[in-house]
Protein backbone atom coordinates (compact mmCIF):
# COMPACT_ATOMS: atom_id res chain seq x y z
CA UNK A 1 0.00 0.00 0.00
CA UNK A 2 1.55 3.51 -1.28
CA UNK A 3 1.61 5.85 1.09
CA UNK A 4 2.56 9.84 0.71
CA UNK A 5 3.98 11.77 3.65
CA UNK A 6 4.30 15.52 2.73
CA UNK A 7 5.42 17.72 5.91
CA UNK A 8 6.61 20.99 6.38
CA UNK A 9 9.94 20.96 7.43
CA UNK A 10 9.49 24.46 10.44
CA UNK A 11 6.40 23.02 11.90
CA UNK A 12 6.52 21.69 15.34
CA UNK A 13 8.79 24.53 16.26
CA UNK A 14 11.19 23.23 13.41
CA UNK A 15 11.28 19.90 14.26
CA UNK A 16 8.84 18.88 10.99
CA UNK A 17 11.99 17.10 9.43
CA UNK A 18 12.18 14.61 12.52
CA UNK A 19 8.72 14.49 12.93
CA UNK A 20 8.11 13.18 9.18
CA UNK A 21 11.05 10.34 9.66
CA UNK A 22 9.70 9.07 12.67
CA UNK A 23 6.50 8.83 10.99
CA UNK A 24 7.97 7.28 7.77
CA UNK A 25 9.76 4.57 10.16
CA UNK A 26 6.53 3.97 12.51
CA UNK A 27 4.55 3.07 8.93
CA UNK A 28 7.31 0.96 7.75
CA UNK A 29 7.18 -1.18 11.00
CA UNK A 30 3.64 -1.48 9.56
CA UNK A 31 4.09 -2.91 6.50
CA UNK A 32 3.62 0.52 3.96
CA UNK A 33 5.34 1.56 1.06
CA UNK A 34 5.88 5.37 2.55
CA UNK A 35 7.84 7.69 0.62
CA UNK A 36 8.67 11.45 2.44
CA UNK A 37 8.17 14.45 0.69
CA UNK A 38 9.15 18.24 1.90
CA UNK A 39 7.54 21.45 1.55
CA UNK A 40 9.36 24.53 0.48
CA UNK A 41 7.38 26.85 0.80
CA UNK A 42 3.54 28.21 0.30
CA UNK A 43 1.26 26.04 -1.93
CA UNK A 44 4.00 23.25 -2.47
CA UNK A 45 1.83 20.93 -0.05
CA UNK A 46 -0.80 21.56 -3.05
CA UNK A 47 1.27 20.91 -5.37
CA UNK A 48 2.46 17.63 -3.92
CA UNK A 49 -0.77 16.36 -2.97
CA UNK A 50 -2.37 16.49 -6.43
CA UNK A 51 0.68 15.38 -8.52
CA UNK A 52 0.91 12.32 -5.90
CA UNK A 53 -2.53 11.59 -4.42
CA UNK A 54 -3.97 9.64 -7.50
CA UNK A 55 -1.41 7.09 -7.55
CA UNK A 56 -1.39 6.43 -3.60
CA UNK A 57 -4.00 4.87 -1.49
CA UNK A 58 -2.87 7.37 1.61
CA UNK A 59 -1.90 10.81 2.18
CA UNK A 60 -0.28 11.72 5.57
CA UNK A 61 0.32 15.61 6.64
CA UNK A 62 2.73 15.99 8.80
CA UNK A 63 1.59 19.60 10.14
CA UNK A 64 -0.43 21.74 11.69
CA UNK A 65 -4.00 23.15 10.00
CA UNK A 66 -2.29 24.83 7.16
CA UNK A 67 -0.54 22.31 5.57
CA UNK A 68 -3.54 20.02 5.49
CA UNK A 69 -5.83 23.24 4.54
CA UNK A 70 -3.02 22.88 1.20
CA UNK A 71 -2.81 18.69 1.10
CA UNK A 72 -6.78 18.60 0.70
CA UNK A 73 -6.42 21.57 -1.52
CA UNK A 74 -4.63 19.31 -4.07
CA UNK A 75 -6.40 16.09 -2.83
CA UNK A 76 -9.98 17.86 -4.40
CA UNK A 77 -8.77 18.97 -7.34
CA UNK A 78 -7.59 15.29 -8.24
CA UNK A 79 -10.54 13.60 -7.72
CA UNK A 80 -13.99 15.17 -8.29
CA UNK A 81 -16.43 14.81 -5.24
CA UNK A 82 -18.86 11.84 -5.89
CA UNK A 83 -22.37 12.66 -5.72
CA UNK A 84 -23.80 8.92 -4.61
CA UNK A 85 -27.63 8.66 -5.72
CA UNK A 86 -30.24 8.27 -3.28
CA UNK A 87 -31.18 4.69 -4.31
CA UNK A 88 -27.76 3.74 -3.80
CA UNK A 89 -26.91 5.40 -0.65
CA UNK A 90 -27.30 2.50 1.75
CA UNK A 91 -25.93 -0.03 -0.54
CA UNK A 92 -23.28 -2.36 1.01
CA UNK A 93 -20.21 -2.77 -0.97
CA UNK A 94 -19.22 -5.20 -3.13
CA UNK A 95 -17.74 -8.34 -1.97
CA UNK A 96 -14.47 -8.10 -0.82
CA UNK A 97 -14.87 -4.27 0.68
CA UNK A 98 -14.40 -2.45 -2.69
CA UNK A 99 -16.06 0.47 -3.80
CA UNK A 100 -19.41 -0.22 -6.40
CA UNK A 101 -17.53 0.05 -9.94
CA UNK A 102 -18.54 3.69 -10.90
CA UNK A 103 -17.17 5.63 -7.83
CA UNK A 104 -13.83 7.52 -8.43
CA UNK A 105 -11.07 6.12 -6.54
CA UNK A 106 -9.46 8.71 -4.07
CA UNK A 107 -6.99 8.44 -1.49
CA UNK A 108 -7.83 8.94 2.07
CA UNK A 109 -5.77 11.68 4.21
CA UNK A 110 -4.09 10.66 7.66
CA UNK A 111 -3.10 13.37 9.94
CA UNK A 112 0.32 13.22 11.93
CA UNK A 113 -0.36 16.90 14.33
CA UNK A 114 2.81 19.15 14.39
CA UNK A 115 1.08 22.53 13.94
CA UNK A 116 0.64 25.13 16.80
CA UNK A 117 -2.90 24.81 17.69
CA UNK A 118 -4.27 21.55 15.02
CA UNK A 119 -7.54 22.58 15.13
CA UNK A 120 -8.54 19.75 13.13
CA UNK A 121 -7.12 17.12 15.00
CA UNK A 122 -8.97 18.02 18.23
CA UNK A 123 -12.04 17.87 16.32
CA UNK A 124 -11.49 14.69 15.18
CA UNK A 125 -9.63 13.48 17.97
CA UNK A 126 -6.65 12.50 16.42
CA UNK A 127 -3.68 11.22 18.94
CA UNK A 128 -0.75 14.00 19.10
CA UNK A 129 2.38 11.64 19.62
CA UNK A 130 3.41 10.05 16.03
CA UNK A 131 3.20 6.49 17.08
CA UNK A 132 0.00 6.67 18.34
CA UNK A 133 -1.21 8.98 14.82
CA UNK A 134 0.53 6.04 12.96
CA UNK A 135 -1.23 2.93 14.55
CA UNK A 136 -4.71 5.46 13.51
CA UNK A 137 -3.89 5.22 10.29
CA UNK A 138 -2.64 2.22 9.86
CA UNK A 139 -5.57 0.50 11.46
CA UNK A 140 -7.82 2.09 8.52
CA UNK A 141 -10.80 3.73 9.86
CA UNK A 142 -12.27 5.58 7.60
CA UNK A 143 -14.66 8.85 8.24
CA UNK A 144 -16.27 10.53 5.53
CA UNK A 145 -16.23 14.44 5.62
CA UNK A 146 -17.63 17.47 4.12
CA UNK A 147 -15.85 19.82 2.18
CA UNK A 148 -16.49 23.05 2.14
CA UNK A 149 -15.24 25.27 -0.90
CA UNK A 150 -15.30 28.97 -1.39
CA UNK A 151 -14.63 30.37 -5.11
CA UNK A 152 -12.88 27.09 -6.30
CA UNK A 153 -10.80 26.76 -2.83
CA UNK A 154 -11.31 24.15 -0.26
CA UNK A 155 -11.84 24.29 3.11
CA UNK A 156 -11.94 21.47 5.97
CA UNK A 157 -12.91 23.50 8.97
CA UNK A 158 -14.17 27.15 7.90
CA UNK A 159 -14.46 30.03 5.72
CA UNK A 160 -14.75 33.54 6.98
CA UNK A 161 -15.13 37.12 5.47
CA UNK A 162 -15.15 40.72 6.99
CA UNK A 163 -13.93 41.04 10.45
CA UNK A 164 -12.99 37.71 10.71
CA UNK A 165 -11.05 37.20 7.70
CA UNK A 166 -9.09 40.39 9.24
CA UNK A 167 -8.68 38.52 12.49
CA UNK A 168 -6.71 35.78 10.83
CA UNK A 169 -5.06 38.52 8.99
CA UNK A 170 -3.14 39.99 12.24
CA UNK A 171 -3.01 37.04 14.50
CA UNK A 172 0.74 37.63 16.04
CA UNK A 173 2.25 34.26 15.22
CA UNK A 174 3.94 34.67 18.57
CA UNK A 175 0.66 35.50 20.63
CA UNK A 176 -0.53 32.23 18.63
CA UNK A 177 1.54 29.74 19.99
CA UNK A 178 1.73 31.23 23.72
CA UNK A 179 -1.94 32.04 24.24
CA UNK A 180 -3.80 29.55 21.62
CA UNK A 181 -7.49 30.63 21.03
CA UNK A 182 -6.88 33.97 23.14
CA UNK A 183 -4.53 35.54 20.39
CA UNK A 184 -7.68 35.26 17.66
CA UNK A 185 -9.60 37.27 20.25
CA UNK A 186 -6.92 39.66 21.20
CA UNK A 187 -6.48 40.25 17.10
CA UNK A 188 -10.40 40.21 16.94
CA UNK A 189 -10.21 43.11 19.50
CA UNK A 190 -7.72 44.99 18.23
CA UNK A 191 -9.13 44.41 14.60
CA UNK A 192 -12.36 46.08 15.82
CA UNK A 193 -10.75 49.25 17.26
CA UNK A 194 -9.31 49.62 14.79
CA UNK A 195 -11.13 50.88 11.70
CA UNK A 196 -14.58 51.00 10.12
CA UNK A 197 -15.98 47.30 8.86
CA UNK A 198 -18.22 47.63 5.78
CA UNK A 199 -20.95 45.57 5.62
CA UNK A 200 -21.69 43.31 3.31
CA UNK A 201 -25.01 41.02 1.75
CA UNK A 202 -25.22 37.22 2.58
CA UNK A 203 -27.79 35.32 0.84
CA UNK A 204 -28.50 31.51 2.03
CA UNK A 205 -31.62 29.71 2.96
CA UNK A 206 -33.67 32.24 0.48
CA UNK A 207 -33.23 35.12 3.12
CA UNK A 208 -30.83 37.88 2.99
CA UNK A 209 -28.67 39.37 5.65
CA UNK A 210 -26.45 41.78 6.08
CA UNK A 211 -22.90 41.60 8.17
CA UNK A 212 -19.93 42.49 9.19
CA UNK A 213 -18.74 39.21 10.34
CA UNK A 214 -19.33 35.52 8.88
CA UNK A 215 -17.86 32.43 9.37
CA UNK A 216 -19.09 29.41 7.56
CA UNK A 217 -18.27 26.58 9.79
CA UNK A 218 -17.65 22.82 8.61
CA UNK A 219 -16.42 22.01 12.46
CA UNK A 220 -17.39 23.10 15.69
CA UNK A 221 -13.78 24.46 16.69
CA UNK A 222 -12.57 28.12 15.43
CA UNK A 223 -9.05 27.65 17.25
CA UNK A 224 -8.04 25.52 19.49
CA UNK A 225 -11.17 24.71 21.56
CA UNK A 226 -12.36 27.82 20.76
CA UNK A 227 -16.11 27.06 19.32
CA UNK A 228 -17.68 29.80 17.43
CA UNK A 229 -20.95 27.33 16.00
CA UNK A 230 -21.43 25.10 18.33
CA UNK A 231 -23.85 22.91 16.54
CA UNK A 232 -21.51 22.13 13.33
CA UNK A 233 -21.12 18.74 12.46
CA UNK A 234 -18.72 18.27 9.29
CA UNK A 235 -20.56 15.43 8.07
CA UNK A 236 -24.16 16.83 8.10
CA UNK A 237 -23.87 18.41 4.58
CA UNK A 238 -24.13 21.68 5.74
CA UNK A 239 -21.96 24.86 6.77
CA UNK A 240 -22.89 26.37 10.28
CA UNK A 241 -23.29 30.41 9.32
CA UNK A 242 -22.45 32.93 11.96
CA UNK A 243 -23.51 36.13 10.89
CA UNK A 244 -22.53 39.61 13.04
CA UNK A 245 -24.60 42.78 11.90
CA UNK A 246 -23.32 45.18 14.30
CA UNK A 247 -20.74 48.06 12.82
CA UNK A 248 -19.74 50.13 16.26
CA UNK A 249 -17.17 48.89 18.32
CA UNK A 250 -18.18 48.48 21.10
CA UNK A 251 -20.55 46.09 19.53
CA UNK A 252 -17.85 43.95 18.45
CA UNK A 253 -16.23 44.00 21.37
CA UNK A 254 -19.10 42.31 23.31
CA UNK A 255 -19.33 40.10 20.37
CA UNK A 256 -15.85 38.76 20.38
CA UNK A 257 -15.46 38.13 24.52
CA UNK A 258 -18.50 36.35 24.62
CA UNK A 259 -17.59 33.34 21.59
CA UNK A 260 -15.45 31.86 24.72
CA UNK A 261 -18.57 31.28 26.78
CA UNK A 262 -20.92 30.65 23.66
CA UNK A 263 -22.64 34.10 24.58
CA UNK A 264 -21.98 35.40 21.48
CA UNK A 265 -25.09 33.16 19.99
CA UNK A 266 -27.50 35.21 22.02
CA UNK A 267 -26.22 38.82 20.86
CA UNK A 268 -29.15 40.37 19.03
CA UNK A 269 -27.00 41.32 16.39
CA UNK A 270 -25.88 37.26 15.58
CA UNK A 271 -27.57 35.22 12.99
CA UNK A 272 -27.20 31.29 13.03
CA UNK A 273 -28.05 29.80 9.79
CA UNK A 274 -27.50 26.33 8.68
CA UNK A 275 -27.10 25.97 4.68
CA UNK A 276 -25.57 23.69 1.91
CA UNK A 277 -24.72 26.82 0.30
CA UNK A 278 -24.02 30.99 0.25
CA UNK A 279 -23.59 33.96 -1.57
CA UNK A 280 -21.23 36.79 -0.36
CA UNK A 281 -21.52 40.11 -2.01
CA UNK A 282 -19.99 43.76 -1.14
CA UNK A 283 -22.37 46.36 -1.26
CA UNK A 284 -20.31 48.81 -3.07
CA UNK A 285 -17.14 48.79 -5.71
CA UNK A 286 -15.52 50.63 -3.13
CA UNK A 287 -15.36 48.30 -0.17
CA UNK A 288 -12.67 46.03 -0.06
CA UNK A 289 -13.66 42.66 1.83
CA UNK A 290 -11.54 39.69 2.92
CA UNK A 291 -11.82 36.02 2.77
CA UNK A 292 -10.27 33.52 4.85
CA UNK A 293 -9.86 29.38 4.42
CA UNK A 294 -8.49 27.43 8.02
CA UNK A 295 -7.04 30.48 8.64
CA UNK A 296 -5.14 31.31 5.50
CA UNK A 297 -5.86 34.26 3.53
CA UNK A 298 -8.11 33.45 0.15
CA UNK A 299 -9.41 36.50 -1.82
CA UNK A 300 -12.04 38.89 -1.45
CA UNK A 301 -15.86 38.88 -2.34
CA UNK A 302 -18.18 38.54 -4.13
CA UNK A 303 -17.83 34.72 -3.69
CA UNK A 304 -19.87 32.02 -3.13
CA UNK A 305 -19.62 29.16 -0.42
CA UNK A 306 -20.81 26.24 -0.42
CA UNK A 307 -20.24 22.23 0.95
CA UNK A 308 -19.64 18.93 -1.10
CA UNK A 309 -21.11 16.27 1.22
CA UNK A 310 -18.89 13.09 2.35
CA UNK A 311 -15.76 14.13 -0.05
CA UNK A 312 -12.87 13.42 1.84
CA UNK A 313 -11.63 10.48 3.56
CA UNK A 314 -10.07 11.01 6.48
CA UNK A 315 -8.70 8.27 8.83
CA UNK A 316 -9.74 8.73 12.27
CA UNK A 317 -9.18 6.29 15.90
Amino acid sequence: MRVVVIYNPSAGKGKGSALAAATRSALLERGFDAELHATRGPKHATAIAHSLSPSADIVVAVGGDGTVNEIVNGMAQSVVPREIPADRENRPATSGGTSPPDERRRARLGIVPAGTVNVLARELKLPFQVDQACATIAAGNTKALDLGDINGRSFVLMAGAGVDALTVQHVDLEAKRRFRELAFIGSGLRRGFAARHPEFLVRAAGQEYRATFLVAANSRYYANRLSVARSADPTDGLLDLVLFAGTGRLSLAVFWLGIPSGLHLYNRLVKYVRTPEADLLPLNDRDVIWLQTDGELAGRLPAKVRVHPHALDVLVP
